[in-house]
């Protein structure tokens, strides 16, 4: 093979990007606290519904509802509800996309701890989330490093440079909600799925999945 051809293929690298991955209406770092018996982050998700079409709100209450717990526990409920809540079909759908050369990442609110813990699964170049703060082993409370809609776009913008790869190869793939509109436009391609009647980006979706399982958005049934 020829260096002209190396670097075309260099050129076209594709970059996939989840920002959902698991089927769930509030979330998985909400969901983690109610199963921790933590019932008020279903408040705090009611109230992050009136308040979200005017920017990100609620990571902080929700830190807070973690302290106490061990990073060992939570690591253990995370992988608990990895194999109950992950989207269907998208392990299949990210080893298949990487024997097609793309590379795949997953940004989104979600902890760093289960971003870890889906980086382990799934063959994923880089899986990003809120990380919460630890010490000794314990969660304090706070944040360290919060991941956003906004703060979305900046890492896609790292991993563009790092990657060094065009707008024009990134396809995102995440809920048609207004709250993905700022990663969508930094996207050539934004796959939405699961639109709901009160919310969606269909203008700025290139499709929109209806079906819920990811294999079928490339690769048929």
């Amino acid at each position: 093979m020829g260096k002209s051809s190396l670097n075309n293929r260099e050129k076209n690298k594709k970059l996939v990007v989840f920002t959902t991955t698991y089927k769930s209406k509030m979330g998985g770092i909400k969901d983690l606290l109610v199963g921790l018996g933590k019932k008020e982050a279903i408040e705090i998700d009611k109230e992050y519904q009136t308040r979200k079409i005017f920017g990100p709100w609620g990571l902080d209450e929700l830190a807070k509802l973690y302290q106490g717990f061990t990073e060992e526990k939570l690591k253990g409920l995370s992988f608990d509800y990895h194999l109950e809540y992950l989207l269907p079909g998208i392990s299949e759908f990210v080893f298949a996309l990487k024997e097609r050369g793309f590379l795949i990442g997953v940004l989104n609110s979600n902890p760093q701890f289960m971003m870890d813990n889906l980086k382990e699964r799934l063959p994923l170049d880089f899986a990003i989330g809120t990380k919460l703060e630890f010490k000794d082993e314990m969660a304090t409370g706070r944040i360290q490093e919060e991941v956003n809609r906004y703060t979305e776009v900046e890492i896609l913008q790292q991993k563009r440079k790092e990657y060094d790869i065009d707008k024009k190869n990134v396809i995102t793939l995440g809920r048609s909600s207004l709250t993905h509109l700022p990663i969508a436009k930094e996207s050539a391609i934004y796959i939405g799925f699961d639109p709901t009647k009160k919310e969606t980006i269909r203008d700025i979706a290139r499709v929109i999945v209806t079906n819920k399982n990811l294999q079928d958005v490339f690769f048929g049934k």
